[in-house]
């Protein structure tokens, strides 16, 4: 099964969404619940058991029509609290993800912007114990370098196979895919690998490991001119060429 962050998702009565998030049993290595949205609407995320998915042709199938999946229990949430306090999620609950916002207020009597230790918190409550990977997550080598960011995850059943960790700098991006044993720890945001920098380096990597082509045509268009230039300097150096 291919699971990949900003996968299509359909319920039984049609189109519902995108994968948002993977909640992950960091002890078992298992997949649990995904977090499933309308695109780009994170707040109205539900958590969904993975008993409930297949993957059909890249698209992640809920057996639930789309009345059901919005009855799931809700994953986004906020508070507005004192910077460092805990936020109570209940006994059967832990936070994943989560970003704060800090505003800034005005100082009236100086005219001049301060910060005071209250900020909103935005937060996703997932089941106690178990971790969330989103697309920005980090991937850190066993030498505490960050080499990309988690793409989505190759599972069999539920079990976790391998992690695919999106690198590259723009115009050079491409996928590598890291086999669970080579997965050190899994926390929220956060996945460290048992190999350094060199050797995650020197993985073979592929543009179609998740089902889905990625195509230049996908890219910006600073991204396919950084490209072009590369391309032109790489075959003009094997040419024996000076750039100029």
């Amino acid at each position: 099964m291919r699971l990949r962050l900003g996968q299509s998702v359909q319920a039984t009565d049609g189109e519902f969404g995108e994968v948002g998030d993977i909640i992950v049993d960091p002890v078992r290595r298992t997949v649990t619940h995904l977090v499933v949205q309308p695109h780009r609407r994170h707040y109205q995320a539900r958590l969904v058991p993975i008993a409930l998915v297949s993957v059909e042709d890249d698209t992640a199938m809920v057996n639930l029509d789309g009345a059901g999946l919005r009855h799931l229990q809700r994953v986004s949430d906020s508070e507005f609290t004192r910077l460092g306090e805990p936020i109570d999620v209940g006994p059967e609950w832990d936070i994943g993800t989560e970003d704060v916002v800090s505003m800034p207020s005005m100082d009236a009597e100086y005219g001049m912007w301060s910060y005071d230790d209250r900020v909103t918190v935005n937060y996703d409550r997932i089941p106690r114990g178990e971790c969330e990977i989103r697309r920005s997550s980090a991937v850190l080598s066993a030498d505490d370098h960050e080499v990309g960011t988690v793409e989505g995850f190759l599972a069999d059943d539920e079990h976790l196979a391998g992690v695919v960790v999106r690198t590259g700098r723009p115009g050079l991006r491409h996928f590598v895919v890291v086999p669970i044993d080579s997965v050190a720890r899994v926390r929220n945001d956060l996945i460290t690998l048992t190999v350094d920098e060199a050797a995650f380096g020197a993985l073979p990597f592929t543009d179609d490991v998740l089902g889905q082509h990625h195509s230049p045509s996908r890219l910006t268009g600073l991204e396919h001119r950084a490209a072009r230039a590369l391309r032109s300097i790489a075959a003009r150096l094997g040419r024996g060429e000076r750039s100029s």
